[in-house]
């Protein structure tokens, strides 16, 4: 990544943008597209949040790049927002949503998990060849809060890794 402070096209390009399009570059994640966690914080309150996250990011970028990884995120993304969800990309693999009831985000959300399940995509490995994954899968967790969702979150991490074992 370039210094800020010495890559001067970005200033450049920065310094003439509109007060909207600036307000814009500060609400939407660069990756996946989405609203950031700023826009989300800015939004107008829901009566439930969700926090979702992919499995498997590590194993995903450590076997084949971060450039899969990213791919992925992209995915997921493009999911959520293909189920409808009022999405909004958090950092790295979370994600958060917004809804009315606990009942329509539970629904959305498995079946978010459904098609990033069946959807196969295709990622370039670190020895540059094409593979592709059959599809990947994410917690989520859903409360009337963020710390609740989060909470909520970490027991379905915790109930998968029983699973897995």
């Amino acid at each position: 990544m370039i210094e800020r402070r010495i890559d001067h096209v970005t200033r450049k390009r920065v310094a003439e943008m509109s007060p909207e399009e600036m307000r814009l570059a500060l609400l939407v994640s660069a990756k996946t597209g989405l609203p950031n966690r700023r826009a989300f914080d800015e939004s107008p309150a829901s009566p439930f949040v969700a926090m979702s996250d992919v499995n498997g990011l590590k194993a995903l970028n450590e076997n084949f790049s971060y450039s899969a990884g990213d791919i992925l995120i992209r995915r997921f993304a493009e999911v959520l927002t293909s189920v409808s969800l009022d999405a909004y990309h958090n950092h790295g693999d979370e994600f958060l949503c917004k809804g009315e009831s606990f009942q329509e985000l539970n629904l959305k959300l498995t079946q978010a998990q459904q098609l990033l399940r069946e959807q196969p995509f295709a990622v370039c490995g670190l020895d540059s060849r094409i593979t592709t994954i059959e599809g990947a899968d994410f917690c989520f967790g859903i409360g009337i809060d963020l710390n609740e969702a989060e909470a909520s979150l970490k027991r379905q991490k915790e109930l998968l890794k029983e699973l897995q074992k």
